[in-house]
């Protein structure tokens, strides 16, 4: 793993230490679809590739993230996404929406960097 990954790694372990994970507004994360509503998987990408890189110190669009379609947007789903790095690695990024489905955590497990 490069530097981006470790850091991302080292980010995130610091952040979750201090704030317990990376907590994110959804603020346009729901799609109405049928059955009810859904996350916005390309809105909710983009949120945690910009916070995420932030916390790297790279330019979001540097950073892919690929989180599944169709999530429920309720209270406590839990679901995971993909972050590819600039160099190509990919790291699972654990995601719990919050809020009733308004808010998520994003957490990258740690032990990924083992």
């Amino acid at each position: 793993m490069n530097g981006f990954t470790k850091g991302i790694g080292k980010a995130m372990t610091a952040r979750r230490a201090a704030l317990g994970a990376l907590a994110l507004p959804a603020a346009g994360l729901l799609a109405a679809g049928c059955g009810g509503s859904t996350v916005d998987n390309e809105q909710m990408e983009q949120d945690i590739a910009g916070q995420m890189s932030a916390q790297a110190g790279v330019d979001a669009a540097q950073v892919a993230v690929a989180c599944p379609s169709d999530e429920k947007a309720e209270d406590g789903n839990e679901f995971d996404c993909r972050l590819t790095a600039p160099n190509g690695d990919e790291v699972t990024v654990n995601v719990t929406l919050t809020d009733g489905g308004d808010s998520f955590e994003a957490v990258v497990p740690p032990q990924q960097f083992d």
